[in-house]
């Protein structure tokens, strides 16, 4: 039993850090870039400052409240699927914190200032996107990864004793 008190204490503590750096990170490269626009690479890469008061492509614009709304719903929603789920690795917790810290990210940008600063802009996409975006891309991305082959039943190295199976 302390066994597992121990690792729920090593995994809530890998996730909150993993969560408290992709804020800092993100609070402070939007603070540096906040109405500028800076070439990197070219046309390639800059980062272009962009106040956007919706959500991916700009869609539910000026619907601020609503996306506060669903934002808060989904992370409290994270946070007890988080809190009964029981196959967490090290994997998992970097999920979990860059999923947790992408979206309080851009949540403090919306209660704040009613808005999401984006700032880079890299020629291949169509879009501007910032910090926290990212970390919740690679965030899902992790967590889909964990779940469909190190979690996933169909992937388990247990026989299934109704085939008869040993």
């Amino acid at each position: 039993m302390k066994n597992s008190r121990i690792y729920k204490i090593k995994y809530g503590l890998i996730t909150t850090l993993i969560l408290a750096v992709c804020i800092f990170l993100d609070q402070h490269s939007k603070i540096l870039t906040d109405h500028k626009t800076v070439e990197l690479l070219g046309d390639f890469l800059r980062f272009e400052s962009v106040h956007n008061i919706g959500a991916a492509y700009g869609i539910f614009a000026g619907k601020t409240i609503g996306l506060i709304i669903v934002t808060s719903l989904v992370l409290i929603g994270l946070i007890v699927f988080n809190w009964f789920y029981k196959k967490k690795s090290i994997l998992y917790c970097f999920a979990m914190g860059l999923i947790f810290g992408g979206a309080v990210g851009n949540l403090i940008d919306r209660i704040f200032l009613g808005y999401v600063r984006d700032f880079i802009r890299m020629n291949i996409f169509s879009f501007t996107f910032n910090f926290a975006d990212a970390c919740l891309c690679v965030g899902v991305a992790l967590l889909a990864i964990h779940i469909l082959f190190f979690d996933a039943k169909i992937f388990s190295k247990k026989k299934d004793k109704d085939n008869g199976e040993k």
